[in-house]
């Protein structure tokens, strides 16, 4: 599944922040966050600084998913204290990935932390190419059908058993901080963590919002330095996932990916290099994403054909070295350039 390893995925252009009366309205709030960065633009009429709630509501998000804080929730969920109970985003997130995984036969799968650590997916250390006696041994205790919420305490089939909620976290997260827009009545914002973005209303030139998705060859590793094409968005979710930085190599020179096929338990390979998805929230776009970049192109046509409500730009190898591009149908009146 995604590791977070502080470079995100996307190129981002707001554009039009100045020169229009309504860009005085406008505020922008950038810091950074579970491993990476966020940038956020809103529109708030009456002009509250909200840095504050911002920066509150990703430290309580830290302090309940992250599988790096030794103090999180989720952290001492996955090291079976007995006195730590789900709150409602851990319950909500295992809800919401239980759904992925059941449509998509199993190929989303929060509970491959062990796997995730043993590959040391996510570290300074170099990875490390697990052998199949390996790979056997912690399947044992992975698999999503083995964890579940009952009378609101986690409920493991072995102790061992360990959440990563990595997948889907950042794109949740910016789902969050919509909601928490939503509420303070703010009608235009662009919600940016990590690259997994979720857009409302209009962006300070009075227009959809803009979204760069950087080109996925390797050695791009400056966000908008080098875009594959710009998207127009409003009131909705979108998320690239892609292996194309995110990668690392085992000890002898083997290329380590970060995506992990919960079926084979070994990195992904195939010619798809990135997917971006466009749901009805960051969350959903997320986890999809994700899906794709495990089951590769020809699996992930088959899966949005399925899902008519899913959005997607797919960029992939050929078999001559240039890269093609699948886009649904529904992507294409978005796709600006």
């Amino acid at each position: 599944m995604k590791a977070i390893l502080g470079l995100p995925l996307l190129g981002l252009l707001v554009l039009g922040t100045s020169c229009t009366p309504k860009a005085k309205t406008y505020a922008t709030v950038d810091g950074f966050t579970q491993g990476s960065t966020y940038h956020i633009v809103y529109n708030d009429p009456q002009g509250r600084d909200l840095r504050t709630n911002i920066e509150e509501l990703l430290e309580d998000f830290d302090n309940s998913l992250s599988v790096y804080n030794p103090s999180s929730l989720l952290t001492r969920l996955n090291a079976n204290d007995p006195a730590a109970q789900p709150d409602p985003w851990i319950s909500e997130c295992l809800e919401i990935s239980r759904t992925i995984s059941d449509d998509t036969d199993g190929a989303f799968d929060v509970t491959l932390r062990p796997l995730i650590a043993a590959y040391r997916i996510g570290t300074e250390d170099t990875p490390h190419l697990l052998s199949q006696h390996e790979i056997d041994s912690i399947r044992v205790f992975t698999g999503y059908k083995k964890v579940k919420i009952d009378n609101g305490r986690l409920v493991k089939e072995d102790p061992r058993l360990a959440l990563d909620f990595n997948a889907i976290a950042q794109g949740y997260s910016a789902d969050l901080m919509a909601r928490m827009f939503d509420s303070l009545g703010i009608p235009d914002y662009m919600v940016e963590i990590g690259g997994e973005i979720y857009c409302k209303g209009h962006n300070p030139s009075g227009d959809e919002w803009k979204v760069g998705i950087d080109r996925p060859v390797e050695g791009n590793m400056v966000p908008g330095e080098d875009l594959q094409t710009i998207i127009k968005l409003t009131d909705r979710g979108l998320v690239t996932s892609g292996n194309y930085r995110k990668f690392a190599y085992d000890e002898n020179g083997n290329k380590v990916t970060h995506t992990i096929d919960p079926h084979t338990l070994r990195p992904s390979v195939h010619n798809l290099l990135s997917a971006t998805i466009i749901a009805p929230n960051a969350t959903i776009a997320d986890g999809y994403a994700t899906v794709c970049m495990v089951i590769g192109l020809e699996k992930s046509k088959q899966l949005l054909e399925r899902h008519p409500e899913l959005e997607a730009y797919l960029v992939f190898s050929q078999a001559d070295g240039t890269m093609g591009v699948y886009t649904t149908p529904n992507i294409r009146k978005r796709v600006i350039k």
